[in-house]
């Protein structure tokens, strides 16, 4: 995995870029170690043949791919790139995430050349 969060502020706002170059089917959990909200996601799925599915637990406690319920999950098809605007910023108390090809939760199939992008604050 590829996991790289930097933080940055503005005259008005601190902010917090998480990028994961090669989102997987292990979980990124606690991605910035405090609550906050999100603004943006922006997914690029470079795989020609298979859709990716970023799944995301916004609430604290222990994350268990196959078994924890995503929050919220947001679809990426094949060779495309998706983004996502969360203009007042959605909430969450922990940030964590995985991909996998399929829907399920209890999916914990590798996806093939995803990249997950958000901005939080």
């Amino acid at each position: 995995m590829a996991l790289k969060v930097t933080g940055y502020t503005s005259a008005s706002n601190a902010y917090k870029i998480v990028n994961d170059s090669d989102s997987d089917e292990n979980a990124e959990v606690d991605v910035i170690g405090s609550s906050g909200r999100i603004y943006a996601i922006d997914i690029t799925n470079a795989a020609g043949t298979n859709t990716s599915y970023v799944k995301f637990k916004l609430t604290t406690g222990t994350v268990t791919v196959t078994t924890t319920e995503p929050d919220m999950m947001l679809v990426c098809g094949p060779n495309t790139s998706e983004s996502y605007q969360f203009p007042n910023g959605l909430p969450f108390s922990q940030l964590s995430f995985w991909t996998t090809r399929n829907a399920a939760t209890s999916d914990n199939t590798a996806p093939n050349q995803t990249t997950v992008n958000i901005l939080c604050s």
